[in-house]
């Protein structure tokens, strides 16, 4: 009981977190992209934005491992023990290249890690996508059509950051001309243009994260018993 209630928590509150600081970038990218705000004031909110994007990045590494263990305490998903060591092991070496990434960004080590990141994103969309259909068929190790769904939803929920990262590209190179050496109508041109082009992504993120996990607890207390050993 203890174990399945600490687990749920840490379900929610990556949930909780990862939305809410979805929404705090969201809104101070609107001082960033603002040209009418001062050089100061749009370096503070982009060191502002930068910490708190940090906070999503965590939720999305940590959701994964936390997702399959709760789902295989109630007997929704069958892995064995040693896959499920291997799918920590995995999460741990995720978060610490999201946070060295974010630690040496500007370095060439960065810029490697962020390569090696987003070719891991692919990857990870592919094999989520695959264990929900093969769940869906009932041949895979997903035991609850609802849980392929989710598992889905979140494949697309990687997907619209991968997509946030390509079309969001311009934004850094265009926002770090203008803070160094200042503003000009193209600078600004790119960097509203990438904002305008991620917009939409972003928004998909918090849509499919609401469709995902806003109706989770309502799901386990409605539907199954609250026992770690199954439904």
């Amino acid at each position: 009981m203890l174990d399945y209630a600490l687990l749920k928590l840490a379900h929610l509150l990556l949930f909780v977190y990862w939305l809410g600081a979805d929404v705090g970038v969201f809104y101070a990218a609107r001082f960033v992209r603002d040209p009418n705000q001062s050089l100061d004031s749009r370096k503070m909110a982009v060191r502002i934005m930068g910490w708190i994007d940090q906070i999503p990045r965590y939720s999305l590494v940590l959701m994964l491992p936390v997702a399959y263990t709760l789902a295989r305490q109630l007997g929704l998903v069958q892995l064995p023990d040693v896959v499920m060591i291997l799918l920590w092991l995995v999460g741990a070496g995720w978060l610490w290249m999201v946070w060295a990434i974010h630690h040496y960004q500007g370095t060439p080590r960065a810029e490697r890690l962020r390569r090696v990141d987003l070719a891991w994103r692919v990857v990870l969309v592919a094999g989520l996508l695959w264990d929900a259909v093969q769940g869906l068929r009932g041949t895979g190790h997903i035991m609850a059509d609802w849980i392929s769904i989710k598992f889905a939803i979140f494949a697309l929920l990687i997907f619209c950051g991968i997509m946030i990262r390509i079309f969001g590209k311009p934004i850094g190179p265009a926002l770090r001309a203008v803070l160094a050496g200042g503003s000009t109508p193209e600078l600004e041109a790119d960097i509203a243009r990438g904002f305008s082009r991620t917009r939409p992504f972003v928004l998909s993120i918090w849509v499919l994260l609401l469709c995902r996990d806003g109706g989770h607890t309502q799901a386990l207390n409605g539907k199954l018993s609250p026992s770690p050993t199954g439904p």
